[in-house]
């Protein structure tokens, strides 16, 4: 129903139709909105399968918390069990030897994975494109919290791996714990300068705390 569209979206959980002033929109992927395109969520929404929205199917893992490591294994779950599903059926995912996992989009070239925080980080919030180059040094990339081009509202970010080729799915994580560690650290240590700080929480051990939870995301075609 509209109604439920509408709760799904308000909480993150449900895409939107490409505006025309987008890349998607403009690429024509908005044709016949919204036949053909949909969602699967159990009831804890924290296992996500977007169908038709940019691929033809993007798995996401997702839940409130640090608890990165139970996130991705459940991603890993999902993943494999799509995989299965199409090999029953005589189908397998679109791959390549050197390319890797193949989607609509080249930048997701490789593993096509997104591992992510939303983390709220109020000082270094007051510098957005100074966070963009710390963020850079750790081959993170940082987003708004409605996620890319958007605003950090409330100082809170949405901050993942940059690269998706190169490296394997684990690695990708733990690049994006071990660079959140290392912002957390730089956001205490300003919050202690400015004597005003605001709260973040710490991160060890593979497990990140946030402003929010964390999120893999990955999309792979078949």
């Amino acid at each position: 129903t509209s109604e439920q569209e509408d709760a799904l979206q308000a909480g993150g959980f449900l895409f939107q139709k490409p505006g025309p002033m987008q890349l998607l929109g403009a690429a024509g992927a908005g044709r016949d909105w919204p036949e053909g395109r949909g969602i699967f969520h159990n009831d804890a929404k924290t296992v996500l399968c977007w169908c038709n929205e940019e691929d033809q199917c993007r798995i996401i893992a997702m839940e409130n918390g640090g608890d990165v490591k139970g996130v991705f294994e459940r991603f890993c779950s999902l993943s494999h069990a799509i995989k299965g599903a199409a090999e029953a059926n005589g189908k397998k995912l679109m791959e390549s030897p050197n390319l890797g996992f193949l989607g609509t989009c080249p930048s997701n070239l490789g593993t096509g994975l997104r591992a992510s925080v939303m983390i709220v980080l109020p000082e270094l919030n007051k510098d957005p494109h100074k966070l963009e180059e710390i963020c850079a040094g750790f081959d993170l990339q940082p987003r708004g919290s409605s996620g890319e081009h958007s605003a950090a509202v409330g100082a809170k970010w949405d901050i993942s791996n940059k690269q998706r080729i190169g490296f394997s799915e684990v690695e990708l994580v733990q690049k994006m714990v071990d660079g959140i560690t290392k912002i957390i650290a730089m956001e205490e240590e300003l919050a202690a300068k400015n004597a005003g700080g605001g709260e973040v929480a710490a991160a060890a051990g593979g497990e990140v705390g946030g402003g929010g939870g964390g999120e893999v995301a990955a999309a792979a075609q078949s």
